[in-house]
């Protein structure tokens, strides 16, 4: 039977099976040393190299003899640092190629596009196998802690309705019926809140979430996981007296170097927090320098609306005066319901936001179960008669008896990102979305294939072909996705310009509103980056942000051949092309950009807001201003 390398110390003269991983060789003279790594620990091996010629990542089968090390060699380091195996038979099962980087450090100088190409090495690194580990740890803990209270896990659908809820949505075409399509869950919210109707008063479920948004440090492109918990007959004392005991009892646990600044955790109202803080998620550590200290702190009082603004995604609803600040199924503190026909801006929410060392790690409400309360937020957000029927299924289930219920849904990724002090949640993902959105180690997305498309009655507006039509086709395609989304714009003609001050005069458009596109090669990737017509590429600040190893200029000729346009005309659409574009926060500051559309004769301007629509860049501080 295999013995694992933790249970080698207890197994002193015994012959031993061990299998898995070369860590490291020595060699001595006619001597080899090889650490053999399972998923248990290391445990040293000691041999003849005439046994066999094993490298560091082959997987190897060892028969041998258990030993005792010499009190000066015992080494505390290892699991099994009390003893050695000595080799008696080595089986190299497979072989392993030169790996692309090292697994023996951190990995934080390592390139994270090449990391999560080969995240299946990346895994093998300590710190990362450490991470993955305790998650799962942290996972059963809290499945067994609400278990144990009467919860009931239960799996919601992941092929969903899509409904505006805030974010864009991730949509699945039907082949049974086609035309429509299902919607990945940007969270089971109204599952969970069905379920309360059904009479189940205490759910959770460890769910996958799916939100079309840009990536942060704090959020990873695509798909999250969260801790969803909703409860019947609770009121928001219940929901953050829970949490609290269980996230305390968890860190108590399974943290036991970490220390919580202030229990209970304060409570701050978001008006207090916005004064005293500039910020809704306060960093309350008292020596930010301390790697163990946790402050954790909940924000509640929220303002139930914002002023609604162009960046609300609502799906038609942006002619609205308000926003909801949190979700649209939150419930009004009852003082403030008669506010809703008269001051709407100065109601105030039940939601309550978990804050942990300055990133919110969850968030919930108490929900509303008044259809007649609900359809009022409709109303004041605007929602269309149409958009209201979308929802249909929730007020038809609200007319059945429903609770009052409530619940938090802590992100299991950023949760952990806080508590082990790591500076991006992907380095808690087994497998995440690289920044610029491909998944990873499988190369998506991908193209799908004619024979699908047809089955699922789908036809894909292919890019631009830099082969075919060149700088008209460009302009044209642009033009005709503009009007597709009927969005105004401004077209001109005029001389030919190559440089982003002349084209501003011919225009008569201040230099900082050009949108300056230039192609470059990132790990020798092509990507396109806009910057401001009077600023220029910080190569430096563009290389940290983005964790870039190599970044240079693409000639006019590889130009050329990715767009089919020529320097100076190149427009700021690189999703045109195939290539992920990077725009400068600058730019962003503009009400209106204008752009050099694939002609040099031929220019646009457009709403900023509208362009990052079309182009839907990922945006960054990476300019300076020219000297």
């Amino acid at each position: 039977m295999r013995t694992l390398a933790s249970q080698v110390s207890a197994l002193e003269g015994k012959t031993v099976i061990l299998q898995g991983w070369v860590l490291a060789r020595r060699d001595h003279g006619k001597i080899m040393f090889l650490d053999l790594r399972d998923r248990s620990g290391v445990v040293q091996l000691v041999g003849s190299k005439s046994l066999g010629d094993a490298h560091p990542e082959d997987v190897i089968t060892v028969t041998g003899l258990v030993k005792k090390r010499p009190e000066a060699m015992v080494n505390e380091k290892i699991v099994s640092g009390t003893v050695e195996v000595e080799i008696q038979e080595i089986t190299v099962v497979s072989r392993a190629r030169e790996l692309p980087f090292p697994i023996d450090t951190d990995g934080r100088e390592v390139n994270e596009e090449i990391r999560v190409k080969y995240r299946y090495l990346d895994l093998r690194r300590p710190r990362m196998a450490h991470n993955i580990r305790l998650r799962s740890k942290v996972v059963n803990f809290i499945r067994n802690f609400l278990s144990n209270r009467d919860f009931v896990e239960i799996e919601t659908p992941v092929l969903t309705k899509t409904t505006p809820e805030g974010a864009r949505d991730f949509l699945v075409p039907s082949r049974l019926q086609p035309g429509k399509f299902y919607a990945l869950p940007q969270s089971p919210q109204q599952y969970k809140q069905l379920l309360m109707v059904a009479g189940f008063e205490r759910y959770f479920q460890i769910a996958r979430c799916f939100r079309d948004e840009d990536p942060r440090r704090d959020r990873a492109y695509g798909e999250f996981t969260q801790l969803d918990m909703e409860m019947s007959f609770v009121t928001q004392e219940d929901i953050l007296t829970l949490t609290e005991e269980m996230f305390t009892t968890l860190i108590r646990l399974m943290f036991p170097t970490k220390h919580i600044t202030q229990t209970p955790w304060p409570r701050l109202s978001h008006r207090e927090v916005m004064e005293k803080y500039g910020t809704d998620k306060p960093d309350l550590r008292r020596d930010k320098n301390d790697p163990d200290e946790l402050a954790f702190s909940w924000t509640i009082d929220f303002p139930l609306f914002n002023e609604q603004k162009d960046d609300d995604f609502f799906y038609g609803s942006g002619g609205a005066k308000f926003a909801p600040s949190h979700h649209m199924f939150t419930s009004p503190h009852p003082d403030d319901i008669p506010l809703l026909d008269t001051d709407p801006l100065k109601v105030r929410g039940l939601q309550h936001d978990l804050v942990l060392n300055g990133f919110e790690v969850g968030g919930g409400s108490i929900r509303i179960h008044q259809a007649e309360v609900q359809a009022k937020v409709f109303d004041l957000i605007g929602f269309s008669e149409k958009q209201k029927q979308e929802f249909s299924h929730m007020l038809t289930a609200f007319s059945y008896g429903v609770p009052p219920h409530g619940g938090i849904a802590p992100g299991i990724d950023r949760l952990m990102m806080a508590l082990l002090g790591e500076p991006s949640v992907r380095e808690v993902m087994a497998f995440p979305t690289s920044a610029s959105g491909g998944t990873s180690v499988m190369d998506a997305p991908s193209a799908a294939s004619p024979e699908q498309l047809v089955e699922l009655g789908i036809s894909v507006a292919t890019l631009v072909n830099p082969k075919q039509g060149g700088g008209k086709a460009v302009y044209e395609r642009i033009v005709g996705d503009i009007k597709a989304l009927k969005l105004a714009f401004e077209p001109y003609e005029h001389e030919a310009v190559r440089t982003s001050e002349d084209a501003a005069k011919v225009r008569n458009t201040p230099l900082h509103e050009g949108a300056k596109a230039l192609v470059l090669f990132a790990d020798e990737k092509p990507v396109m980056v806009v910057v401001p017509g009077d600023r220029k590429l910080d190569m430096k600040a563009f290389k940290a942000l983005y964790h870039v190893r190599d970044l240079r200029m693409a000639t006019p000729a590889q130009v050329e051949d990715i767009t089919g346009v020529t320097i100076g005309a190149v427009p700021p659409f690189g999703h045109m092309f195939g290539i992920p574009v990077y725009m400068d926060a600058a730019v962003g500051a503009n009400a209106h950009v204008s752009f050099n559309a694939g002609l040099h004769t031929h220019s646009i301007r457009m709403n900023e807001k509208d362009y990052e629509k079309l182009a839907k860049p990922t945006i960054g501080e990476f300019s300076k201003a020219l000297e």
